[in-house]
């Protein structure tokens, strides 16, 4: 539930409950995206490409390069896209990774069941699962996220902000969201960053 930051800055900040309320800025700069493993353990973009994980307060290079987005699946598996679209995994903590066929993409998320879930450079939804590349009706994406009960969340490159409960089949607007560029999910709401920089939090109904 803590909720981990990246500044435009390239600042890391973490939170000091699971509420937001205050955050503790890291010994770190010069990132800019973020991802939590299940083990705790945090996966960073750099502002230059590279690819970092901090763990035991110590932030340790991953040689890869060219990097764009980051997230964690719930087996560990760590699920990266390069500056050049690719989309590639690594099953062992970063040592090895696999580049998958596809290409076009610039940001990625993973469902609870493993599958992926990535924005296409020109803003379309696409879901990854079993090997196949499954292109969604939703256009206009700038940026995805899957929470742990399986609500997507996607924002529009309009700063707009809707959600799928059905796996992607429907999805509907939150109306009062405006101005979203990224966004997160947590187990008990959704965390976004607007386009100036300010975070915003949401709490999820109890349906979810």
């Amino acid at each position: 539930g803590i909720i981990w930051l990246t500044g435009k800055n390239g600042a890391v900040w973490m939170s000091d409950n699971i509420y937001g309320s205050s955050f503790t800025q890291i010994k770190s700069s010069g990132f800019s995206r973020i991802s939590v493993a299940p083990d705790g353990v945090v996966w960073a973009i750099g502002s230059n490409g590279t690819l970092w994980k901090f763990a035991t307060d110590n932030w340790i290079e991953i040689a890869e390069s060219e990097m764009e987005d980051v997230a964690i699946a719930p087996d560990g598996k760590v699920w990266l896209v390069k500056k050049n679209g690719a989309i590639s995994f690594s099953s062992d903590q970063g040592k090895n990774f696999t580049q998958i066929e596809a290409s076009g993409f610039s940001r990625i998320s993973v469902a609870p069941d493993g599958v992926v879930w990535a924005v296409g450079s020109n803003g379309v939804l696409w879901k990854l699962a079993a090997g196949n590349r499954i292109q969604t009706t939703v256009r206009g994406i700038g940026d995805v996220a899957i929470a742990p009960n399986g609500l997507i969340l996607f924002a529009g490159k309009n700063g707009a902000i809707w959600s799928s409960s059905d796996d992607g089949v429907t999805f509907s607007q939150d109306e009062h969201a405006n101005g979203i560029e990224n966004i997160a999910a947590g187990r008990s709401g959704a965390w976004a960053v607007d386009f100036n920089g300010t975070l915003w939090r949401k709490l999820f109904s109890p349906q979810y």
